[in-house]
């Protein structure tokens, strides 16, 4: 695979040289270490997806956009299930997100207890994605793999409608509308937003059906010309079935079949969430600020092969960061401090399953999660040199009060990690149209809920934080037609979490010593016209245990699973004649292993998938008529594996095969 790094590179100077200034790449902001540059110009590797490159793909779905990027593998183990990995933190992850913290609309979306319920969301939530890769601990806390900001834009139109459909039972619509107050005065713009979406799928598996409704409501006001606020709800109502996962005689047979037991069980996640955030931004001569405060609530109703679970969660928090620009000597020194915390209460109830139905009180828990971050950074440029140097320091705590046990004590059960701190150093050197970057930094990952609490009612107390430091290079450069972007590092971590399963299948968690993790990542753009824009990335990972022991058998030295060792992102996109278009992505995956020992390995494969369509003008609407398909060679694949099953051998959750989608997405 080394060849498609070596291609890619080669492709980068070849159009570099043939580039002129005629036609010239639109130059991405980023605002994830508090101010608004060039991304190559910020130390830090970084990649963005605007509106354009969320929605080119397959009935707009995030996974296809998400895994574009280099050093990301976002998986989808049934309908509504995601996970994903930035630089391998899947190693620790049963579902959902882990290791990664991520924000919508500033409002902090990870819970003070780790987990991230990214399936809130849909693409149309999602107007702007930044992926800071690797320890931004400095401002974010907790988490070695990365930081996710995700946001809502000003509508260009009143108004969009789509609606989509395809295999498997696939029904997709939703509406965009906005407009404006009415008023008119020295402050500002004034608007508002209503966003609603509905999806359905019965899913490629036996019991893989998903159904989800999100609704959002937006505001943006100005009190002042230096104040503005923004108000954000987000409800969303959300079902899946969880087909599990199949043996390898199971997935060589019927890759379509569920788990047995799951449909028997309803084997399901279900949802009612409702969100809301309230941010200030205040500007006035060399101070600003930007303040969120928010608050959260759902039920979990979630029956699984072996019990139920019945949750209400609460949760309140808020962010502030204070802006300060110094002038010093010839230039100016950019100072910012802020805190976030967060307060989480959930109430916990485990019971016996009995054909889908609740039955006997197994365990009862009520919950207090707890999280505050400070934070402080300093950045200053001098001639064509960048400097930033940043420091968090961390606290955290969970504290379980076990009200009722069926077969086991009562009580309340402490963790509370404090004063951790996450420094972060980086340096840059601008040459014009290219710049080279260092950074040092350090993140730390402590035991989510989930890993803390685990699902079949044990308390894990020996369970200890992660620690990891990472060292990077990159150069980023961008010549009129063509931009590029390469990243070496290396992250040793410390205490690594990583998963097994028990015999009944519930995902559980331990200290696997430490691990070695070294990385390339590439990544290619090159406009080659108005009518056809090339893309590239490439993702080489060596991520090994270091020194790693269980059960008496030495795993020093093997891959770890979860990590493919190559990923190849080859796309392109066609603007024809009439208003047709056509894009065409390739991704390639290399075989990934799923256990600690190495003899069992994911396959690897190639997933090809195609959009074409029309847009243009009929009786003064804007229409865009699409047709594709995904997984066209009809390639066997999972896109999320289980890693490390200690009974069973159910290491696999099969993608769908080829599958076809048709749409039509409407502009008044």
């Amino acid at each position: 695979m080394y060849r498609y790094f070596f291609l890619l590179l080669f492709l980068s100077q070849q159009l570099a040289a043939q580039s002129d200034t005629l036609y010239t790449l639109p130059d991405a902001t980023v605002v994830g270490f508090r101010d608004q540059l060039p991304a190559r110009r910020v130390a830090a590797s970084i990649s963005t997806l605007r509106t354009g490159e969320l929605r080119q793909y397959p009935a707009a779905d995030l996974l296809p956009a998400m895994n574009r990027l280099p050093g990301v593998r976002f998986e989808e183990r049934a309908p509504g299930s995601y996970r994903i990995s930035v630089r391998g933190s899947t190693l620790r992850s049963p579902f959902g997100v882990r290791n990664i913290k991520v924000y919508w609309n500033g409002i902090p979306l990870t819970e003070p207890g780790g987990d991230t319920p990214l399936n809130f969301l849909d693409v149309n939530n999602i107007d702007r994605v930044e992926l800071i890769r690797g320890p931004a601990g400095s401002l974010f806390g907790a988490g070695t793999a990365g930081t996710l900001l995700l946001s809502t834009d000003t509508l260009a139109r009143p108004a969009t409608l789509d609606v989509s459909g395809g295999s498997f039972g696939f029904f997709r619509a939703g509406a965009r509308v906005q407009w404006p107050s009415g008023r008119a005065d020295d402050a500002g713009p004034h608007h508002y937003q209503l966003r609603v979406t509905h999806q359905q799928t019965e899913g490629y598996r036996d019991h893989s059906s998903l159904r989800r409704q999100t609704a959002q409501a937006s505001a943006r006001w100005s009190v002042s010309p230096h104040r503005n606020f923004s108000l954000h709800a987000l409800y969303t109502r959300l079902g899946y079935d969880l087909p599990g996962g199949l043996n390898a005689e199971q997935y060589a047979a019927d890759p379509r079949q569920a788990r047995p037991g799951s449909a028997e069980t309803n084997a399901s996640i279900n949802y009612d969430n409702l969100l809301v955030g309230l941010t200030q931004e205040w500007a006035r001569g060399r101070w600003s600020n930007q303040t969120t405060l928010y608050g959260t609530g759902f039920y979990f109703d979630h029956p699984f092969n072996f019990d139920y679970k019945r949750e209400t969660n609460l949760g309140v928090g808020g962010r502030t960061a204070f802006d300060y620009a110094l002038p010093l000597r010839t230039s100016v020194l950019n100072l910012s401090l802020g805190a976030e915390s967060q307060l989480q209460y959930r109430m916990a109830n485990n019971f016996g399953n009995e054909s889908g139905t609740p039955t006997e009180l197994n365990f009862s828990d009520e919950i207090l999660s707890t999280q505050r971050i400070l934070f402080f950074q300093a950045q200053y440029t001098i001639d064509d040199w960048r400097f930033s140097a940043g420091l968090s320091l961390n606290d955290l705590g969970y504290r379980v009060d076990r009200t009722f046990s069926a077969d086991g004590p009562v009580g309340i059960t402490e963790s509370n990690l404090r004063g951790v701190a996450s420094p972060r150093l980086a340096a840059l050197r601008d040459f014009g149209s290219w710049s080279l970057y260092g950074s040092i930094s350090s993140g730390f990952s402590p035991p989510t809920l989930d890993e803390f609490r685990t699902n079949e009612g044990s308390i894990n107390t020996a369970l200890r934080p992660e620690r990891g430091t990472n060292y990077e290079v990159g150069a980023k450069g961008r010549r009129g037609r063509v931009a590029y972007e390469l990243a070496l590092f290396y992250l040793r971590l410390t205490e690594t979490i990583s998963t097994y399963s028990d015999a009944r299948g519930t995902t559980l968690f331990r200290n696997a010593g430490n691990t070695e993790q070294r990385g390339l990542e590439f990544q290619l753009d090159y406009a080659a016209g108005p009518w056809l824009d090339l893309y590239g990335s490439y993702t080489y990972h060596r991520f090994t245990y270091g020194t790693y022991a269980r059960g008496g058998t030495d795993y020093s030295g093997n891959r770890l699973p979860g990590t493919a060792p190559h990923i190849v992102n080859l796309e392109a996109r066609f603007r024809l004649p009439a208003g047709l278009y056509l894009t065409v992505t390739e991704n390639y995956t290399d075989a990934i292993p799923l256990n600690d020992a190495g003899t069992v390995s994911g396959e690897a494969y190639h997933l090809l998938r195609a959009r074409a369509g029309w847009r243009g003008t009929i009786a003064r609407s804007e229409l865009d008529f699409f047709l594709g398909g995904s997984n066209l060679l009809d390639e066997r694949m999972s896109f999320g594996n289980d890693l490390n099953p200690q009974f069973g051998g159910r290491y696999y959750q099969p993608a769908p095969g080829r599958n076809w989608f048709v749409g039509v997405s409407v502009t008044p």
